[in-house]
């Protein structure tokens, strides 16, 4: 019997009879017993065969994987993720908003800004008229009445002692005035703050526990738009300085427990009721008898004066109508 023989051919060699062999396309796979792949003859470095731990080795018309197999690419577009789509909506939901928020400012800018306010009226009385006049009115007509003109006469000395208190908030009240219609009374204001004016008007309501006046707000505008009370009411806490004025559970409280003094003081001014007290010596008997009846009618007058009380206080008739009363009554 024949014994068998086995050829070894190499790969790109040939064999003993001269016959040539081609190489096999693809990678020959090891063995179990270790036999290793045969090195090519093409000059090609071991680096260069490696390059396949890429995984994919692209050409112009098709893609074959390490495996000799072609991998087709898909021609269609790669659709977004989902987190790419929430961002981008998130991203259009910002620049909306943003958009929103200044349309929005500028809108309430304008409004709150808009000045349709009336023009301060000039004051055509001075507080003594108004003292006097309203010491014989509550004598004579137990009450007194108070109209737009001699409301501005207060609200003016106000603003005057307010200035150097709002000029610390970087406040400047240009205007400061009332008007009294019917049943209501309207405060108006302009307010200079951060070198734009605003306009204000606050409705108001009066009434009266002894001894303040207390002023409410019904109803407050900064230029069209609606205020909130406690913006009014912060505002002049902040701002307004005036020994008889006082904010207090969202009104604003006027004491009138030194009213009567200051009309006492104007109104003997005015009825020329002052007695000189320069040079007491010097003056002939005949002033001194008229110095002793000057002194004699003040002292009655400041009397019926300081016996007067407030009652009760409303608007009628385009007038602010302060009842009052004696002391014993």
């Amino acid at each position: 019997m024949e014994e068998e023989k086995t050829l070894a051919i190499p790969l790109g060699g040939s064999t003993v009879d001269g016959a040539q062999v081609q190489p096999t396309v693809g990678p020959v796979e090891s063995s179990a017993s270790g036999v290793r792949e045969p090195e090519q003859k093409s000059g090609k470095s071991q680096s260069n065969r490696q390059k396949s731990a890429k995984s994919i080795v692209r050409s112009d018309e098709e893609t074959f994987d390490v495996s000799g197999g072609p991998v087709f690419q898909s021609d269609e577009p790669k659709k977004p993720s989902a987190v790419g789509k929430a961002v981008k909506a998130f991203g259009a939901l910002i620049i909306f908003l943003l958009v929103v928020v200044v349309i929005g400012g500028a809108i309430l800018f304008v409004l709150a800004t808009r000045d349709e306010l009336p023009s301060a009226p000039e004051i055509k009385t001075d507080m003594k008229t108004v003292a006097t006049d309203s010491a014989w009115e509550a004598i004579r007509e137990r009450e007194i009445r108070l109209n737009s003109d001699e409301i501005n006469l207060f609200l003016s000395t106000v603003k005057e002692k307010s200035a150097e208190k709002a000029a610390e908030h970087g406040v400047e009240i240009i205007d400061l005035f009332s008007v009294i219609a019917g049943d209501k009374a309207t405060i108006y204001a302009r307010i200079k703050y951060k070198g734009i004016t605003w306009p204000a008007k606050v409705i108001v309501k009066l009434g009266y526990d002894d001894p303040n006046i207390i002023i409410s707000v019904d109803k407050a505008y900064l230029g069209k738009l609606d205020l909130p009370s406690e913006s009014i009411m912060k505002f002049v806490g902040d701002n307004i300085e005036n020994d008889n004025i006082s904010v207090y559970n969202g009104m604003i409280y006027y004491d009138t427990t030194e009213f009567n003094d200051q009309i006492a003081e104007v109104t003997i001014k005015q009825l020329g009721l002052e007695v000189d007290e320069s040079n007491p010596e010097e003056k002939s008997w005949w002033q001194k008898v008229k110095d002793w009846f000057k002194e004699k009618t003040a002292t009655i007058v400041s009397d019926m004066i300081h016996d007067l009380k407030f009652k009760n206080i409303t608007i009628v008739d385009n007038e602010i109508v302060i009842t009052v009363s004696y002391a014993e009554e």
